[in-house]
Parts: C-alpha cells; structure tokens; sequence
C-alpha cells in the first residue's frame, strides 16, 4: 500500500474490507491514512462485533457498511447499514437511501406545516424562481428506495439480545474448526487474529500453499460430496470476472499475485452459530479421512 501511495500521489481514498471479520493492522493503516490526507472507508460486513484494540472495527473510518444478509452475524433478511462521522456525510447518506430527497430535518418531526426547520415551504426550486414548494418532495441526488421496514428493524433487535451467545459461539466454531486443520499445516495457511484484534469470525478462511499435493478443487469438491458447504473467497481477483474483464485496461493480471493466488487457492468454512459441535466433529472425520492421502 505504501508503494501504491508513493507512486500515485492522487489517491485520496482507500476502501478496505476486513475479511471474514479479522482486520489488518490498523495502527499502520491508520498512519498511512494520516500521512497522506486519506478518506478511510471501511467495509465491515464480515466484521460486526469485531475489535481492534478495544475499539469496534468500523469506527475508524469516515464511512463503514454492515449488512444484514441471511448468513451474516445477524440478519433482517437482506440490506445493511451504513454508519459515519460527518453530519453533512450523513444528510448525503440519508437523501441517496431516500430517493434522493434534499429534506433535512433528520430524526426530527417535520410533518406539521412549517417542518422542524420552520422554511418547509419555501422556494426550493432554483429552476422555477418565485414558485413555493414542499421540501420534503425536492430530490437533490440520484437516490434509491433503500429504507428498512419495521418488521426488519424488530427481526435485528430480537437478534442484538442474543449477540453475545451468537458471538461466542462463532468464536467456538472457529477454534474447533483451527484444532482440525492445524495438524496438516504444511499444507494450508491457517486464519489466525490481526495482533490486539477480539476477531467475531464470519467464517473460517483457509488457502492451500503451493507445495501442497492437491488442490482447492480436490478438497471442496469432496467435502461437498459429503454435504459439508464450501465457499470461494467471494469473487477473488474482481478483474478475472467476466462483467468486469473490460476494466483491465493498462492493468496486468500479473501485477495482483496475491489476489490471484486467493482466487485460486482460498475457500472458507463456515462458523455459523446454528453449526453444532457434533457436526463439526462429522467434518473432523472427513477432513482427515481425505487428509490421509497425503499425510502421514
């Protein structure tokens, strides 16, 4: 990343994902955003409930999401949030999320006839001076309908009383799941917490090392073959996805190493906390009934 920033001196944001919850070290990424005048947007959707250093991931950027999809740490069935620190970036968040509409009286009650700001009537159309029009109907961005609906909103509170257990039993998934693999280490680089990170793991990563005897394909195909579910790093290396090829441009495939040895090599497991300890012991056996044919 410090290569990258002293090369293109017009870099002005850096967006990182903490992968499957466990974060970078922030203490360097946070000098780096400090030295050189970066907007830090951090993409927490892995990472609800994770720390670094005692604080929540997610709480050092100007921006973070979280979502809410069905396998995630907790659900309302699809959607996210966003959260920041900047008023003004609030009112843009709030507006794109609400078709675009200008009304800020955020939080406030503006349904009487001057609204909280007292000028809900008032010329807000630069396009038709003169003309007097509600604010709450003035559309100030391209937006979307993005809002959550209440029954969604009561599916996450019911889930925020059973945080803590749905935490702790995430952590407990993992490490059965890191006492599996750790045996046969020559042959997988295993997930193992950022130093001062409390890791609220989203799922269990692992990547087989190129002196390995088998491949991704090998392992996942055959844990699939016994009902235990597989997963790729996500996309990988965007560039190798044929909607976004065409974006390759002056770029080489060669200059992403890692993300390509990730969109080869890396699949993960999962640490859900619906995922008992006898079903892990049944992935136990079969990852070591595989695992004999090539470690002694």
């Amino acid at each position: 990343m410090q290569e990258a920033l002293e090369k293109d001196p017009d870099i002005q944001i850096i967006t990182f994902a903490h992968v499957l919850g466990n974060p970078p070290d922030i203490d360097k990424l946070m000098s780096l955003v400090r030295e050189h005048d970066l907007i830090l947007l951090e993409d927490c959707c892995d990472a609800l409930g994770s720390t670094f250093d005692g604080n929540p991931l997610g709480s050092f950027g100007l921006m973070s999401s979280c979502s809410f999809y069905p396998a995630h740490h907790i659900t309302c069935g699809e959607g996210g949030l966003i959260t920041c620190n900047n008023e003004q970036v609030e009112k843009v968040i709030r507006s794109i999320r609400d078709w675009g509409r200008g009304c800020f009286c955020i939080g406030k009650q503006n349904i009487t006839e001057c609204g909280a700001c007292g000028t809900r009537f008032s010329e807000w159309l630069p396009s038709i001076p003169g003309e007097v029009f509600d604010h709450k109907y003035v559309y100030e961005e391209v937006g979307y309908n993005l809002k959550p609906i209440e029954v969604q909103a009561s599916m996450l509170l019911a889930q925020l009383d059973k945080f803590d257990e749905i935490s702790r039993l995430r952590k407990r998934n993992y490490q059965l799941l890191f006492d599996i693999f750790s045996p046969y280490e020559e042959y997988f680089h295993l997930p193992r917490p950022q130093l001062k990170a409390d890791v609220n793991w989203f799922a269990f990563p692992l990547t087989i090392r190129e002196n390995s005897p088998f491949k991704r394909s090998d392992m996942c195909q055959y844990l699939e073959s016994k009902k235990i579910q597989t997963r790729p790093y996500f996309a990988g290396n965007i560039l190798v996805q044929p909607a976004y090829s065409h974006l390759i441009g002056d770029l080489q495939l060669k200059d992403f190493p890692m993300a390509n040895f990730i969109t080869t090599n890396t699949f993960f497991l999962g640490t859900s906390p619906v995922i008992t300890e006898e079903q892990i012991s049944y992935i136990k056996e079969m990852v070591d009934s595989f695992m004999r044919n090539y470690h002694e």
